[in-house]
């Protein structure tokens, strides 16, 4: 595999940074308001006659001391202080557990909209076709490029369609509404997207209806490899209880940016005649994401961009981690730069090497020189399968 720096792909979206060294993980975001809401709390209200004082309070369905009744939607308890006897009617209004969403469809996160300073939001693209008798005990999230394709992109539903038919649930992430929002900021202040995201998928009601969780297999192409393993590197986001199954979680990723300045390199010199690439990603775009629309090279030094350094992430140590198994594919280093090798492949080998180091994790390296940065996921996302189920046999 030849050593070549790269930006971004149309796919790919935005670029990725961190400094060699210890941990440095950034505080946690803020999250964002679950979208969905389980089993409801109720709030009563009632009128009555009798003596004495109280004070209750009350979820759902109850009966309180002092003869009162109050009637919601939802389980609850309910507690009271108070003399005297009473006699009185209540009604109360909550709110529970509806009918669960279509297995197969899509799903929007209002929740994400105005993270990280982009008035954009989520969308999960969802097929849990194989899970309507029984939840899967397995469930793949994907991470769309930097097209936010899932509900348009044909190599996307066709991944979706292809792990359910080997029985599991399985959702494709936009984490942004537009490419033109996928590029706004650096990575690593996409995290707080990709968190309330990740919390849709597993925990949301969605999730609950159609997966056990179990097994979790998080995986990506492009910007969807590169924003999700840099919340990893540089936050404890993916500590939380919704990053993981309750059994086992991986990640594979295909063709992640892990060194902006690599890509960057790449593209600014990969067209015909040594010219900067134009299509199908601009070499522009990696400036603008870190310097802001319009920058040149003449008005942005990534090398001294402190975002563009915090995307860089091919020394952060492993037990940054809370993931411990990858697989990291690189695509298309054989091809021609711009058209089909669009993201450097040495800094992937670099990660997968760090990551391979620490002593609870493991990562496998996967070169596939002759395959497009464009198709590559598509055509071998198999590969993410078949070794998840080899870890989950072990």
């Amino acid at each position: 595999m030849r050593v070549v720096p790269a930006l971004v792909t149309l796919l790919l979206g935005a670029g990725l940074g961190a400094t060699a060294g210890a941990c440095p993980h950034r505080d946690r975001p803020a999250d964002g308001d679950d979208p969905d809401e389980g089993e409801g709390e109720g709030e009563g209200e009632g009128e009555g006659e009798g003596e004495g004082e109280g004070e209750g309070e009350g979820e759902g369905e109850g009966e309180g001391e002092g003869g009162g009744e109050g009637e919601g939607e939802g389980e609850g308890e309910g507690e009271g202080e108070g003399e005297g006897e009473g006699e009185g009617e209540g009604e109360g209004e909550g709110e529970g557990e509806g009918e669960p969403p279509p297995p197969v469809g899509e799903v929007v996160v209002d929740a994400c909209l105005g993270e990280s300073g982009v008035a954009e939001r989520c969308l999960l693209v969802t097929d849990a076709s194989a899970c309507t008798g029984a939840r899967c005990a397995k469930l793949v999230v994907v991470f769309s490029g930097g097209e936010m394709g899932c509900d348009d992109g044909a190599g996307h539903a066709r991944v979706l369609a292809g792990y359910a038919a080997q029985g599991y649930a399985a959702v494709c992430i936009n984490y942004f509404e537009t490419p033109d929002g996928s590029g706004a900021v650096p990575y690593v202040d996409e995290a707080s997207r990709l968190d309330i995201a990740v919390r849709a998928a597993t925990t949301g009601a969605w999730g609950r209806a159609y997966w056990t969780g179990e097994d979790l297999l998080l995986e990506g192409i492009s910007h969807g490899a590169t924003a999700p393993v840099i919340l990893m590197a540089r936050t404890t986001l993916d500590d939380q209880p919704h990053w993981r199954g309750t059994r086992f979680t991986a990640g594979c990723f295909f063709d992640g940016l892990y060194d902006p300045q690599a890509t960057f390199d790449l593209l600014a010199t990969g067209a015909v005649g040594g010219r900067p690439c134009e299509r199908p990603v601009s070499y522009r775009r990696g400036l603008e994401r870190y310097c802001g629309a319009g920058a040149t090279e003449a008005t942005c030094d990534l090398a001294a961009e402190p975002r563009a350094a915090e995307d860089t992430i091919t020394a952060v140590p492993a037990h940054a981690y809370a993931v411990r198994d990858f697989q990291l594919f690189e695509c298309g280093s054989n091809l021609r730069p711009c058209l089909g090798d669009i993201v450097a492949g040495e800094p992937i080998a670099e990660l997968c090497d760090t990551l391979d180091a620490g002593p609870e994790h493991t990562c496998a390296f996967v070169a596939l020189p002759d395959d497009s940065h464009l198709t590559c996921h598509a055509d071998h996302y198999d590969r993410c399968r078949t070794w998840f189920e080899d870890l989950l046999a072990r």
